[in-house]
């Protein structure tokens, strides 16, 4: 008897442990789906940030706020800055936020382009800033967006007949990119820290949360997730492969050294896949993401207004 209940009782253990590591097991494989999903949905909705400044508060600058909207509905909210009065006009830019960014985060760019006699829009993208929608999907709908700004631009009387630019960086970047090469109304293009793919930059961006050999891990589960969650497969998304279709439209790439969210041969792509008698660029020393124009600003906005004055069309030509 002792015998058969000791057995019983091994039996019993061995089920329970059986049960624990099977369901372990369960909760551990559940785990390794959950964090992706939930990584995925956190990249496709981005908490919003709001500006604090705006042209007036930052350079004492009047300005005027404006609403668009996209072909798809998304109303869209932004800022046109009229050309300064004491110099020539020279053309308009449109400038271009990034990811979990809004227009404010581009005011110093605004402060270069409006000293040197440009008119500006500026705008959030869908799911930023005070724009409506409620996901990004790093390039699938947001060209409808930077779409909306150039319609607006011309459309407008006195902007419809000046060179148009588009400045831009990160996501917003690499939207541009995708919208000069079909929209032929663009007339040049600075592109800051653009990814050449999206699949390239998402793993970039987990491999600097987690760690290399977790993001290793999550980062191909994400990226299957992230299109389940998506019904779309925004990891095909690949600036790269549209951008040859900018020239002769001239181009500006720029990218620092030491970005740790898109990849920096990301650079090295772009230029290779355009061409390079109507590109420039400029790979910043030591920069990180999208920081340029803060650690190198003087050397920074001295190239972006050389490359405008050089590439967009005279008035009178």
């Amino acid at each position: 008897m002792s015998e058969q209940k000791t057995r019983g009782d091994a039996e019993k253990k061995q089920k329970k442990f059986t049960g624990l590591v099977i369901g372990g097991s369960i909760a551990v494989a559940a785990g390794a789906m959950m964090i992706p999903a939930i990584m995925a949905w956190g990249f496709l909705h981005p908490p919003r940030r709001h500006h604090r400044r705006n042209p007036r508060t930052a350079h004492g600058i009047v300005f005027e706020r404006v609403r668009m909207k996209a072909r798809d509905g998304i109303r869209l909210s932004g800022w046109y800055v009229p050309p300064p009065e004491e110099v020539e006009t020279r053309g308009v830019a449109i400038i271009c936020h990034g990811y979990f960014g809004h227009r404010g985060e581009m005011l110093p760019h605004l402060g270069f382009l409006h000293r040197a006699g440009y008119a500006a829009l500026m705008f959030d993208f869908r799911a930023h800033g005070w724009s409506g929608g409620t996901r990004t999907t790093f390039g699938i709908t947001e060209p409808l967006d930077l779409a909306a700004a150039v319609d607006w631009v011309k459309e407008n009387a006195e902007l419809a007949g000046l060179p148009l630019a588009v400045v831009s960086e990160s996501m917003g970047a690499a939207i541009a990119l995708i919208v000069a090469a079909t929209d032929k109304r663009i007339d040049a293009l600075v592109a800051d820290s653009a990814f050449a793919r999206f699949d390239g930059a998402i793993e970039t961006r987990i491999t600097s949360l987690l760690g290399k050999r977790l993001a290793g891990i999550l980062a191909p589960r994400a990226q299957v997730v992230g299109e389940r969650i998506l019904k779309q497969v925004c990891y095909d998304i690949a600036p790269v492969e549209m951008i040859g279709r900018i020239a002769p439209r001239p181009l500006f790439l720029l990218q620092g050294s030491a970005d740790e969210v898109v990849p920096p041969q990301s650079l090295e792509l772009l230029y290779a896949a355009s061409d390079p008698a109507h590109t420039e660029v400029w790979r910043i020393d030591g920069a990180r993401h999208v920081r340029g124009i803060h650690t190198h600003r003087e050397e920074y906005g001295k190239r972006l207004i050389e490359f405008l004055e050089k590439s967009l069309p005279k008035q009178n030509d």
